[in-house]
């Protein structure tokens, strides 16, 4: 890796591409910077986040080839077909068919919440593939008690046969989308910003979301937690998880604080900032990727 010792104190002013890969059921859509040669990360998002969520950070990391990915649902990919549902595992084997796709034998993962849990799952599922695993606040995902299960298939099923009574919200301009998603979290107003203005699309009388709404209904089905340890347990790629000082202290915190013991080679880093601190604070965190790079490139 070329100049990874000094620090960027400016962002590139690259324009990025905007890519459409498609894989054997859906088209996705990307937004890509970096030159070819640049080494390969897939990036993937949040949870109704899209893939401008990588805006801020990506500039700071020019040596990378960086794919930003809209998950199958949000941004301009494709929705699942009606009637069918959005696992969390189908969204892992969905970005290892965007690998195929790209012809990339070999690449690297950069996940924020939701994105996270699935690089490290597909990290785990496909370990020989995986050069570097790159985590922004979040590791596996929700996990189940056997005994839980039953209820939850049940409010599951509620969600289902009444999602055809939901409307989506209708805003008369941007700027009220933007105000609404600004009071749903901890997250600056030029971050919000750039979220919205990938995550809406025009409809009579104003504006509305670009995601599926089915992406809100409950999952019927989640790993227990030995299952979850098993795929992080055979993760061998070099790890590190970047955690937000005033990130979220709650259920889904505490059980990746219990999940980290179960990743070999993991750096863990906590930075000032929000769950979105790879948008709102986007330098400080691509200076602790440059140092978990250096400290592998040395040592190779």
């Amino acid at each position: 890796m070329n100049n990874m010792n000094n620090r960027l104190t400016q962002p590139t002013q690259e324009v990025p591409e905007e890519l459409e890969i498609q894989t054997s059921t859906l088209r996705l859509v990307a937004k890509c910077w970096g030159k070819p040669e640049g080494l390969p990360v897939l990036a993937l998002h949040g949870w109704l986040d899209n893939a401008a969520t990588f805006d801020h950070l990506a500039p700071f990391l020019p040596e990378f080839r960086l794919v930003s990915l809209d998950l199958p649902g949000h941004g301009f990919s494709d929705h699942r077909p009606s009637g069918t549902s959005y696992h969390f595992t189908d969204m892992v084997v969905d970005v290892l068919e965007v690998a195929e796709v790209l012809k990339w034998d070999h690449f690297s993962l950069l996940g924020h919440s939701m994105g996270a849990g699935i690089a490290s799952y597909l990290a785990g599922t496909i370990p020989e593939k995986i050069k570097y695993l790159m985590l922004i606040e979040g590791l596996g995902s929700i996990v189940q008690a056997p005994e839980e299960m039953p209820e939850n298939l049940r409010e599951a099923t509620n969600q289902w046969l009444r999602r055809s009574d939901k409307k989506l919200p209708l805003y008369p301009n941007m700027e009220t989308a933007i105000k609404v998603r600004h009071n749903t979290g901890s997250i600056a107003v030029s971050s919000v910003r750039t979220l919205v203005a990938r995550g809406l699309r025009i409809v009579d009388g104003g504006f509305t979301w670009r995601s599926d709404p089915s992406l809100k209904i409950r999952s019927r089905h989640y790993l227990i937690k030995e299952q979850a340890c098993a795929f992080l347990q055979k993760i061998s790629a070099p790890v590190l998880l970047i955690e937000a000082k005033n990130g979220k202290k709650d259920q889904w915190n505490e059980l990746m604080q219990e999940l980290i013991p179960h990743v070999k080679n993991l750096q863990h880093r906590i930075i000032t900032g929000d769950h979105h601190l790879h948008l709102d604070n986007p330098e400080s965190v691509a200076d602790v990727i440059h140092e978990f790079l250096n400290d592998f490139s040395e040592n190779s």
